[in-house]
């Protein structure tokens, strides 16, 4: 089994009218496979993650457009990438690969990459799961998977 676990805590402002809002949350993400595990975050714009949920709506998922969530700093590329997901389509059984990177985002060298397998079912519950989070409905949203063969 594979899977990919959010949670998205607000900045204290998104419920307090009496300080200034600041858009930016905490992303933590935990990432499992066979072999591969790891957990990190950043800071994100809450608009960021409902987009992401929205854009996992798209049926199919055509090769060549995979769903893409990326943040890190500057150009988010190379070490300054610190959190990547990615979601295409990975054969004609319906089947979805998903990617991921996850940094640590002060030691940025130190990151964990890998992939897992999902499919629309899982994501559309990953989709809705990442809407009740960032409703504080619940704490976390996770996409299901399994590994690759």
């Amino acid at each position: 089994m594979s899977r990919l676990t959010l949670r998205y805590r607000y900045d204290a402002s998104f419920f307090d009218p009496k300080l200034d809002r600041d858009d930016f949350g905490r992303l933590s993400v935990v990432v499992e496979t066979d072999k591969f595990s790891g957990r990190g975050g950043f800071w994100v714009q809450w608009q960021d993650v409902r987009e992401f949920a929205e854009a996992l709506a798209v049926f199919p998922i055509v090769s060549g457009s995979p769903i893409v969530g990326q943040w890190g700093y500057n150009m988010q590329e190379g070490d300054d990438l610190v959190l990547r997901f990615e979601i295409a389509s990975a054969n004609k059984r319906g089947d979805l690969l998903v990617t991921f990177v996850v940094a640590d985002e002060h030691h940025r060298g130190s990151r964990v990459s890998g992939s897992f397998l999902t499919n629309y079912p899982d994501i559309e519950a990953f989709r809705l799961g990442i809407g009740y989070m960032m409703e504080s409905e619940v704490e976390e949203a996770v996409l299901e998977g399994h590994n690759l063969p």
